[in-house]
């Protein structure tokens, strides 16, 4: 994951139409990460009643969250106007257009270096340890320390087997879901479902129930 250095908020970073990337860029994408209205498309066209984000929104405690991998900030919309929100993402596009359709704090931050100086009672994990491996265990660590409270995940799995594995693996990491920003991905692959739970259950996850094709766990701490 290429390294950066923010010691400000996104949210006092003026304002700036997000605009189309040059071609030579866009090939670092994949299909999802081009524009975050795209981005926002696929998602709702794999959740188009926001179940996901208003399942972790009710899970969450105290008067705090903090996001990480926030992407557009989609949880934010089901979270009560009291809790204070704060986001993290590396993609500074989806950061602005989160910051211009939501509340709240919006950090251009690389979720696997320190963020002690980043706390909150709940810690939301939604849709990013698929873009980490082989770094899942520091993500979930930096997690941990952050939550004064609690840490809620929601993770989807490898769920193809068989003769067209790669060919889906290839469509589905590299040409629909490359987020351009995570090098140590290429060729990670994602936790098949066993070894999601696993790894879940080894690290004090407990809640478990699955939600479309994700599975939502909490460590309570």
């Amino acid at each position: 994951m290429k390294e950066v250095s923010v010691s400000y908020p996104i949210s006092q970073i003026p304002f700036r139409e997000t605009r189309r990337k040059k071609f030579k860029d866009r090939l670092n994408y994949g299909v999802m990460y081009q524009h975050p209205k795209i981005y926002d498309f696929v998602i709702w066209l794999n959740d188009p009643t926001k179940l996901i984000p208003k399942t972790l929104a009710k899970s969450v405690v105290g008067k705090s969250v903090l996001d990480l991998g926030c992407g557009t900030a989609s949880l934010q919309t089901f979270l009560h106007k009291a809790i204070e929100y704060v986001g993290v993402d590396l993609n500074e596009d989806f950061l602005i257009f989160a910051k211009k359709k939501n509340r709240g704090i919006f950090y251009k931050r690389d979720v696997l270096t320190d963020l002690s100086d980043l706390t909150a009672d709940t810690v939301v994990l939604s849709d990013i340890l698929h873009h980490v491996p082989p770094n899942h265990q520091k993500l979930l660590e930096n997690a941990i320390q952050c939550a004064r409270k609690k840490v809620i995940i929601s993770a989807c799995y490898e769920k193809e087997e068989g003769p067209f594995k790669r060919i889906s693996e290839l469509i589905g990491r590299r040409i629909i879901d490359n987020d351009g920003l995570n090098e140590q991905r290429e060729g990670a692959g994602w936790l098949k479902l066993n070894e999601l739970l696993q790894f879940l259950q080894k690290n004090g996850a407990t809640n478990f129930q699955k939600v479309l094709s994700h599975i939502h766990c909490e460590i309570n701490i």
